[in-house]
């Protein structure tokens, strides 16, 4: 199973961040907390030397002795780096002090782009921010529309598209992101990416998957969980396009326990090159 994928339209929207970059005096880089170092994309670092702050959603999802240790290793490289749980507005008072103290010596509210990958919740935290609906927030990668500024109470925010990068070099980034819904389900192979998912579960967090499906057998497990939900075609076939999306929406909505996918700063290759300068 290999994935690429970056619609055309992703291209434009470089083009307009990069436009819109000049408007600005920093960024709020968004990153799921599931995949802290997989979901920063490379192309957005290189766009500008300008201030931003790291900001970590759906950390409720998350491994959250993960997210202290990648919170802990960005901020020992001097990066700023908040976490976030905008379902229960934790975080989002920690992020305006760091603001605030980013841009201290400013004499007007600073003007922060909302960067990030497809997916992250730059909608959903623009709408903390500003504690309201102000920016359309949707289940799938690709939702926003349109530029808009914002006033997030002692900041003024821009919205933007996620954006992906052209080509995935490393295939383990790539289905890292396809799991956290970073990427189209339709351009996928559902039942293969469930199928490493589950292997992977199996090996860094067999708890969460054993209380949800019970005991698996490896090299069938998507079979089984797809039997017992009854993902079944004419003649008693499993199906399982059906039951890689039952797995798919079990681990995206926390089912299957907090997870982090990148699981340690030492692990990730290339991760100490993620310094702001």
């Amino acid at each position: 199973m290999t994935i690429q994928w970056y619609p055309g339209h992703m291209t434009k929207a470089k083009r307009q961040i990069q436009e819109a970059l000049k408007l600005v005096d920093g960024l709020l880089e968004v990153v799921d907390a599931r995949v802290p170092s997989s979901s920063r994309n490379p192309d957005l670092l290189e766009l500008t030397a300008k201030p931003r702050i790291i900001v970590l959603t759906k950390t409720d999802l998350a491994d959250p002795a993960k997210t202290k240790e990648w919170l802990d290793f960005w901020q020992s490289q001097g990066e700023r780096a908040v976490g976030v749980n905008l379902l229960q507005g934790r975080g989002v008072g920690q992020l305006r002090n760091v603001v605030a103290r980013t841009f201290a010596g400013s004499r007007r509210q600073p003007r922060l782009l909302v960067v990030g990958i497809p997916n992250v919740g730059k909608s959903a935290l623009i709408n903390a921010l500003t504690r309201k609906k102000g920016a359309q927030v949707g289940a799938r990668p690709g939702v926003t529309r349109g530029k808009q500024w914002l006033s997030g109470g002692g900041m003024l925010l821009l919205d933007s598209p996620g954006i992906l990068w052209p080509r995935f070099e490393d295939q383990e980034t790539a289905r890292r992101l396809a799991a956290v819904a970073a990427i189209r389900d339709e351009v996928l192979d559902q039942a293969g990416l469930a199928s490493w998912l589950l292997n992977w579960l199996r090996e860094h967090y067999p708890q969460g998957l054993q209380e949800r499906y019970g005991r698996l057998e490896a090299p069938s497990a998507l079979e089984e969980i797809g039997r017992k939900r009854g993902c079944l075609l004419p003649g008693g076939e499993v199906d399982l396009h059906q039951a890689a999306a039952f797995v798919l929406k079990d681990f995206r909505t926390g089912k299957l326990g907090a997870v982090t996918l990148d699981q340690s700063p030492s692990e990730v290759q290339g991760c100490k090159n993620w310094k702001n300068t």
